[in-house]
């Protein structure tokens, strides 16, 4: 995209706003003297932020192309939407790239374009338009054209079902009461019509005892998986979890239980941090528990790579009874840090304790320890040097809070002590 001059230059300003009920698109066009004309346009359906985002690109580029500007810059606050348009970030989601062939279409009607990010607080007559749009039906004001609402033409109408889709066949049966040719499809379809519901034009399916799933297509399934597996709050579940965390979500599809495992499969991370057993299987020992949080596992774990106030250590106790886990991060593993941590972590919280299980550390048996123990009638046990499986419930804990960090964080092993 060329750089247009400035002096024949149409600035476009845009914003898209999402609230519960609607959404709002607000467009500020300045011409080259300096004149602004102000467009607000209500969208009567509920979509994403990135949605909204996008439909006041294409409406800035309509809105410049009907006035009769032939070389436009749009500026835009959304970091996402500018790059991807500007090809610099990869759109993965199917619906996204829709949007970006059809913008792209739209602007080779200009002689020069462009698109700019710029920050939120320049982009504020533009955010007001897409806030009132979206927040009032009707705008009183001869300063704004308020178009209501925001349609695409039907050669430019981004459909939300694909025609191959597995909904169709029961989008068709529940509206026209639709079926195939086919007697046996035309039977399962009326078999699993009963659980779908169509509520404003989404497919939803009914669950068990809960809310109803929104049903996806299979252009949406591997974005929303990557999401939950992989995104800024993932924990990188195994392919049973992945599937329940997805339902929780909110979301159903036929193959959730298929995809989940695929996904699982090809994700680095998991496969790179996954678990080996190298040790031969033996009969397993098993330490009885009388009743919740009366004996507890500790351990040490780390070192790990320094983190906010030099803390790179962490203090893990877990119940036998109910594997309830209690962790604190440390600077520095001294016999204050443990007693701190079993008076605040563990008495406090669940009362006086029988029986705690550690190894021989000396910050787990030191004089100052034994003493308040011994003053609060609690038996300590420890596990011979030689034989740390004897505190198993522990180092299982252990592994799994390593692993989970190795692989949210893709980073190599850290150096672990002595007692990992």
């Amino acid at each position: 995209m060329v750089q247009p001059e400035e002096e024949e230059v149409w600035r476009v300003f845009v914003d898209g706003a999402s609230c519960l009920t609607r959404c709002g698109v607000g467009v500020l066009i300045i011409s080259p003297p300096g004149e602004k004309i102000k467009l607000a346009l209500r969208i009567d359906s509920r979509i994403t932020n990135n949605e909204a985002e996008y439909k006041a690109v294409i409406a800035g580029i309509r809105a410049a192309r009907e006035i009769g500007a032939s070389r436009i810059i749009l500026y835009s606050d959304s970091q996402l939407i500018t790059q991807q348009i500007k090809g610099i970030y990869e759109a993965k989601d199917d619906r996204m790239l829709k949007y970006l062939q059809l913008i792209q279409a739209q602007a080779e009607t200009f002689v020069d374009w462009s698109i700019e990010q710029i920050p939120r607080e320049e982009n504020g007559e533009a955010d007001a338009l897409a806030k009132m749009a979206a927040s009032l039906s009707e705008v009183n004001t001869r300063e704004v054209l308020h178009v209501s609402p925001l349609i695409l033409s039907t050669e430019e109408e981004i459909l939300p079902v694909p025609e191959d889709s597995w909904m169709m066949p029961l989008i068709r049966f529940i509206i026209n009461n639709e079926l195939p040719e086919d007697k046996a499809r035309a039977q399962k379809i009326k078999r699993q019509a009963p659980r779908f519901v169509i509520l404003n034009n989404v497919l939803y399916r009914r669950s068990f005892q809960g809310p109803l799933l929104k049903c996806l297509s299979e252009r949406e399934v591997d974005y929303v998986l990557r999401e939950i597996h992989e995104g800024c709050c993932s924990e990188h579940l195994g392919g049973i979890s992945l599937a329940r965390k997805t339902m929780l979500a909110g979301f159903w599809w036929p193959t959730l239980s298929q995809d989940s495992a695929r996904v699982v499969q090809a994700c680095e991370g998991c496969q790179r941090h996954s678990n080996f057993q190298h040790s031969p299987d033996t009969l397993m020992k098993l330490i009885w528990a009388s009743c919740p949080f009366d004996q507890w596992g500790m351990d040490i774990v780390g070192p790990f790579p320094i983190v906010w106030a030099q803390k790179k250590f962490l203090l893990v106790a877990v119940d036998y009874f109910f594997k309830w886990v209690e962790a604190e991060p440390l600077a520095k593993i001294t016999e204050q840090e443990v007693l701190k941590f079993l008076w605040m972590n563990i008495v406090c919280r669940f009362g006086v304790r029988r029986r705690p299980i550690s190894d021989n550390g000396r910050h787990f048996q030191g004089k100052e320890i034994t003493s308040w123990c011994w003053e609060m009638k609690i038996t300590q046990s420890f596990t011979s040097v030689s034989y740390p499986q004897a505190n198993g419930q522990t180092e299982v804990v252990n592994r799994v809070i390593v692993q989970a960090l190795k692989t949210r964080l893709q980073v190599l092993p850290v150096v672990l002590g002595p007692s990992y």
